[in-house]
């Protein structure tokens, strides 16, 4: 679990002691083939890790990407209030790794150095999507 959060640029760089924390606040979820997760539109209160099985991407009628295991999306959800930018549909029976929004924030609340570490994080990002 520890490894994949690593992988993940909200957490990367934040220490193991901090990324033991957030993962005793992750579930796992299973889900069959053709279930849709989310659509374009929908709040945000999740971000989810690809244990096993793989997604499609879709907006509008368009498939954008698929994605295979330890990939992740939605992480935008558990900082912003912004409408899902997509529809997440299952394309294989897929395990997931889920992160609530609640958790994640109360996260925040209890530990600064996850806070510092997201705030900068989600600045970057900020200034590579204008």
């Amino acid at each position: 679990m520890i490894q994949i959060l690593k992988n993940i640029p909200f957490f990367g760089h934040l220490p193991e002691s901090d990324l033991e924390a957030i993962s005793k606040t992750i579930l796992m979820e299973y889900y069959p083939a053709g279930h849709v997760l989310f659509s374009e539109g929908d709040p945000g209160d999740k971000m989810y890790v690809i244990k096993s099985g793989s997604v499609e991407v879709i907006r509008g009628k368009a498939i954008l990407t698929t994605l295979g295991p330890d990939r992740f999306f939605g992480e935008m959800a558990l900082v912003s209030d912004l409408p899902r930018n997509a529809t997440l549909k299952v394309k294989t029976d897929t395990e997931l790794l889920v992160l609530p929004k609640e958790d994640f924030q109360h996260l925040l609340k209890t530990n600064p150095t996850i806070a510092t570490m997201v705030s900068y994080e989600v600045v970057q990002r900020l200034k590579t999507d204008y």
